[in-house]
């Protein structure tokens, strides 16, 4: 079995304040894209689990997310079972596209199919929730809103943007450093008190992407400048918006024409920067396109 783990962006950042369980509240909206890893499922006949990868910084052992999916489903279900699991990897490690999160969820979806162990809605919600805050959006793919840490997923009306491209100066930027530099005092404590999500969720297929935000750029491109770097480069061209993702450290700009991004990537050519050119994928391409029997 073969499994595409779709990466996202965030179009929607906001961080309130802290959650009584240590987290941060956040009003979020996230996008798949057309970047993806692409994992091998093949059984074992015994409860092992091999992981096995081409990009020598992910982790083999228990601390790769998709160990602990692989866990957590068999110890839920009980099921005996083992699995190999290979992995190509093209989403860059701790880049704010979601790769960690998505590897689990699609392992979860996977081993629904390759054990034939049918998970209930809340079983999927609460293996994945344990994992990640963002891995319950990837079971749906698509615009979506994420509230609570994230978590709580609503999909949304698909935002159709063909011309994205992701620019990262090559560097990882540790989720929980990111968060833990934001300064609280730009933070709200009333998740209410700031409205902007509120309003814009029911129009968020009209406004994105051109309207996008994100508040960790807040802390994190004052202590990581190589990514203040390449958003002050992207907003220099054409660009009809330019936010970071999620935690860093990858940027991502909005462009009007294929053209356009040429343009600009062909701007970026000497930097030594990894720049990727993509799209977003709806709902509909997602489900469609997640799961290849081999």
């Amino acid at each position: 079995m073969r499994v595409r783990s779709y990466a996202k962006i965030n179009w929607i950042l906001e961080v309130f304040g802290s959650r009584p369980d240590g987290y941060h509240e956040l009003r979020t909206i996230l996008q798949t894209i057309d970047l993806f890893d692409t994992l091998t499922f093949s059984s074992l006949p015994t409860g092992e689990i091999e992981i096995e990868c081409d990009n020598p910084d992910v982790p083999l052992d228990g601390t790769n997310l998709i160990s602990r999916a692989i866990q957590l489903v068999a110890g839920r279900t009980g099921c005996k079972k083992g699995v190999k699991v290979s992995i190509d990897k093209q989403i860059p490690i701790g880049a704010g596209l979601g790769g960690g999160s998505s590897n689990a969820a699609a392992t979860i979806m996977a081993l629904e199919k390759l054990w034939d162990i049918p998970l209930e809605p809340q079983d999927l919600f609460e293996i994945g929730t344990s994992i990640g805050a963002d891995v319950p959006f990837f079971f749906f793919g698509g615009t979506a809103a994420g509230v609570g840490r994230g978590n709580e997923i609503y999909p949304l009306e698909d935002v159709d943007s063909r011309h994205l491209l992701l620019v990262n100066p090559r560097i990882s930027v540790p989720t929980r450093e990111a968060y833990r530099k934001l300064d609280s005092a730009l933070t709200s404590q009333n998740p209410i008190a700031i409205m902007s999500f509120a309003l814009l969720t029911p129009y968020a297929p009209y406004l994105l992407p051109t309207v996008t935000r994100n508040d960790l750029e807040q802390s994190v491109l004052k202590f990581w400048p190589q990514i203040a770097e390449v958003k002050h480069w992207l907003q220099r061209t054409s660009a009809r918006s330019v936010t970071m993702s999620g935690s860093g450290a990858t940027v991502f700009a909005v462009y009007e024409t294929a053209e356009a991004r040429r343009r600009a990537e062909a701007s970026l050519a000497e930097t030594g920067w990894l720049v990727i050119p993509t799209r977003t994928v709806g709902r509909a391409e997602y489900k469609s396109s997640l799961i290849e029997t081999i």
